[in-house]
């Protein structure tokens, strides 16, 4: 790619301007430089659009850029083991809000939703994700039933984001629950591989206040309101 980019200007001095001898041909020198390396930008931007065209998944490559760049940017800022655990939860986080917006998901008073991240695979969907519902709680218009519906209504990819390694045997997730005209959101952190061998086992999943106390880890739950 240089080297074309070097041929190339090369030819433009000796067709048009020979060599820079003046300011003006200088300019004119500059000029042309921009030029073809703006030129070699939209042939690479277009190359990489045609090759997703291609697979015919533009949107999902849009997606999946935007996300390698968030965490990139999350990473930049916190390098830590909490602060990977804290991208992770906002993404949860903001794909549950999103999905409350959108009216994807309608939450009774008192209903909440929940999404998870663990180590081990969930034994039907296979891959290391949870989630759950209580209360009066829709998904795109019918009865909350599976977790699954919670993930694609939040459109988030359940094999994109993941716990970093550092966590591995661990679990974290984020609940949202109504409360009158607005929303608490919860953050809640296990030392279990699946939230089956915690929360659940323990008789706490459905007692958001007991989940707090056991799982809140410190982190105080914020009100949301749309």
């Amino acid at each position: 790619m240089e080297g074309e980019n070097n041929e190339f200007l090369r030819y433009v001095q000796v067709r048009f301007m020979k060599y820079p001898q003046n300011n003006k041909q200088k300019k004119w020198h500059e000029k042309a430089q921009g030029i073809v390396e703006y030129a070699l930008i939209l042939a690479f931007v277009v190359g990489i659009a045609a090759a997703i065209f291609a697979k015919g998944g533009l949107a999902e490559a849009v997606s999946d850029a935007y996300f390698q760049i968030s965490k990139t940017i999350a990473y930049a800022l916190d390098n830590t083991t909490a602060g990977h655990q804290r991208f992770a939860q906002s993404q949860l986080e903001k794909g549950l809000k999103q999905a409350i917006a959108s009216g994807k998901v309608v939450l009774g008073n008192g209903g909440w939703v929940e999404l998870d991240l663990q180590t081990a695979l969930h034994e039907k969907v296979k891959q290391p994700v949870n989630g759950g519902a209580d209360g009066d709680v829709k998904v795109n218009g019918q009865r909350y039933e599976y977790f699954k519906t919670l993930w694609d209504a939040a459109n988030l990819k359940m094999n994109q984001i993941e716990l970093d390694d550092a966590d591995k045997g661990k679990w974290a997730g984020v609940r949202i629950e109504r409360v009158g005209d607005s929303y608490n959101v919860y953050y809640f952190n296990g030392t279990a591989p699946n939230v089956q061998d915690d929360a659940t086992k323990l008789g706490y999943y459905k007692n958001t206040q007991a989940m707090q106390e056991h799982f809140g880890n410190g982190q105080t739950p914020m009100t949301w309101k749309p």
